[in-house]
């Protein structure tokens, strides 16, 4: 494993389990000194070794400490990984709207505060590097979903966004958009199928390459994004899908 990223401090959300897990380590055996943001004392033995933060990303306040802690504890703020979200299954008719104003206050609005929060941080240390983690229904849309694939869409747009707003910060704002990955969320929607196996199947075959992702494969293009290997990409929307996206 190469120290692509040695002293830089990473914070990343959602690291109690599936893609930020597998985040949080590979940004710390590349050489970063990550705080880990979980969302309650359950996942703490997971990211056990690493600094921890207690972080609701729907909160504003807790934004506010997590950042607190990251500039007392470790001088400053380099990375930043939004991965914290939800999925809600449901078309139109089936999506209230509490299950949109859900989805949308973990997977938009939590995002949206924690590059806000990271900005002025980032800007101190002279630049940084922000991912955003969207997903494949971000730019294709997935059946059923209607509420994810519209608020996923939405990190990619404001991605842009944000990364048009801040190169002159020298800080570079990117995304990535998963395929289907074994995840705890992905294995919560299978087991809700009446069969779990076949819907697993489906899942994978939906993909050229013929399976589903794991974790560690999603962190290694979040940490090539975080790193200066990346240092001439900044609004860049990067699927790491097994061909999905680009399957008529």
């Amino acid at each position: 494993m190469t120290h692509r990223l040695d002293r830089k401090v990473a914070l990343v959300t959602g690291a109690g389990s599936g893609i930020g897990l597998a985040t949080a380590r590979r940004l710390a055996e590349e050489g970063s000194v990550v705080v880990a943001g979980i969302l309650d004392e359950t996942q703490r033995a997971a990211v056990d070794g690493l600094d921890v933060v207690i972080l609701d990303v729907r909160s504003e306040g807790d934004w506010d400490r997590a950042l607190a802690h990251v500039a007392a504890a470790q001088g400053g703020l380099d990375i930043l990984v939004n991965n914290a979200g939800i999925h809600r299954p449901g078309r139109a008719e089936e999506t209230t709207a509490e299950t949109w104003r859900e989805v949308m206050s973990i997977n938009l609005w939590g995002t949206f505060l924690g590059c806000r929060a990271a900005i002025p941080l980032m800007r101190r240390r002279g630049g940084g590097a922000i991912v955003n983690v969207s997903s494949i229904a971000g730019i294709r849309g997935t059946p059923g979903g209607v509420a994810y694939s519209a608020l996923k869409g939405g990190i990619v747009s404001m991605t842009l966004a944000l990364a048009a707003d801040h190169a002159v910060d020298k800080i570079r704002i990117n995304c990535v958009c998963p395929g289907a990955v074994t995840t705890p969320i992905m294995d919560a929607i299978i087991q809700r199928a009446p069969d779990p196996a076949a819907r697993r199947a489906t899942f994978a075959a939906r993909h050229p390459l013929n399976r589903m992702a794991e974790p560690a494969e999603i962190a290694a293009a979040i940490a090539f994004l975080a790193g200066e290997d990346a240092s001439f990409m900044t609004g860049v929307t990067l699927p790491v899908d097994g061909g999905r996206s680009g399957r008529g």
